[in-house]
């Protein structure tokens, strides 16, 4: 059944691609697919750097990250979808971006979810040990003595007459 969608999503594409050629010309066509992917390549590069800092900063402050993750998802396959070749897919990544397309989507896959399994949620804290015994001061001086040892003289190579050995 997969193999049956992505054969017909990919002769979509085709005919789409045949589709805008006959109406723009090649060259045209081939302009647009390669400014799709010069687009998705730039949303991979500014939302996935973005998608880890909202991340980080949800974490950071002990809120849910599935929102962030969320996001990044979507900017994520909207690339990926920009950067291949077709129009059908780049009409897809443009309506994910849009958030209420992501929340729709948001919503049916949760409500899959939730259908589909349990989730137990748990709070943990974490605690750091106290130290068990009191650090030394960081200004104290330490007494040694020592002797500096050279190290041993070995040729790699044959003596010229311009190195002494």
């Amino acid at each position: 059944m997969v193999r049956l969608a992505v054969a017909a999503y990919l002769l979509a594409e085709v005919a789409s691609l045949a589709l805008v050629g006959r109406w723009a010309g090649v060259l045209l066509t081939l302009l647009l697919v390669v400014a799709a992917a010069l687009l998705g390549a730039s949303l991979l590069r500014r939302q996935g750097s973005n998608a880890l800092a909202s991340m980080r900063r949800t974490l950071d402050t002990g809120r849910d990250p599935r929102p962030a993750l969320l996001r990044g998802g979507f900017s994520l396959v909207a690339a990926l979808l920009l950067i291949l070749p077709g129009f059908l897919g780049d009409l897809v990544a443009l309506a994910l971006l849009l958030p209420p397309v992501q929340r729709l989507v948001t919503h049916s896959l949760s409500a899959k979810a939730a259908a589909s399994s349990r989730v137990v949620m748990t709070r943990t804290e974490v605690f750091t040990p106290r130290p068990t015994r009191p650090e030394a001061p960081r200004d104290s001086v330490v007494e040694a003595e020592w002797e500096e040892v050279p190290p041993p003289k070995r040729p790699t190579h044959r003596p010229s007459g311009w190195t002494r050995h």
